[in-house]
């Protein structure tokens, strides 16, 4: 379901998620790294699908995040978010998401680079998110007037003309007052 290439100290490789149980032959549980020659696992893998891959400095370094899913990751309990760091991973959050995560990006809306999790998710670690959250690397808060009415399924930072602006896509029609048609731009806390 996604790719990404990230450098876990070792070198740049390319990694890979989704619903699968081997890689190149090799048992992987719905997460793998390739260098080039060869697949390797990322410790026990995940439990569940994964959808989403990024790659981010939360202030310990460049680190990959993962959403999809699962409930572990790498033996360790994982709502559907966990961080590798190359050698270890790392549960996202503390608390429950209930529902799923769809996509990652990294965006600066003017108060710093911060994650953006989007899914089928209203509550995220304790926080009532309609579907989409901000985690600025120490808590995660809903973007404000964002009620939505259906699952946003994939994000990207574009810059239209008018300035960057993190696009939504997925299945919804409203967010807030306004009726969309499963695509909107967050742009300037609106």
């Amino acid at each position: 379901r996604a790719l990404l290439v990230f450098d876990d100290g070792s070198g740049p490789a390319l990694y890979a998620t989704g619903s699968f149980s081997q890689a190149g032959g090799a048992p992987a549980s719905n997460i793998a790294r390739w260098n080039g020659s060869a697949w390797s696992t990322l410790g026990s893998g995940l439990n569940g699908g994964g959808y989403c891959l990024n790659v981010w400095n939360d202030g310990g370094g460049d680190a990959l995040f993962v959403g999809g899913t699962f409930t572990f990751a790498g033996g360790l309990q994982a709502y559907s978010l966990a961080k590798w760091d190359g050698a270890t991973w790392t549960p996202f959050t503390t608390g429950f998401i209930n529902g799923s995560v769809r996509d990652i990006e990294v965006f600066d809306d003017g108060a710093g680079p911060a994650l953006y999790i989007c899914g089928g998710f209203t509550s995220i670690n304790g926080v009532s998110a309609s579907r989409i959250a901000r985690w600025d690397g120490v808590q995660f808060t809903a973007l404000t007037g964002a009620a939505i009415n259906g699952d946003i399924k994939t994000l990207l930072v574009h810059d239209d003309g008018s300035g960057p602006a993190l696009f939504a896509g997925g299945d919804f029609t409203q967010i807030g007052n306004f009726s969309m048609g499963c695509v909107s731009r967050w742009r300037n806390s609106t």
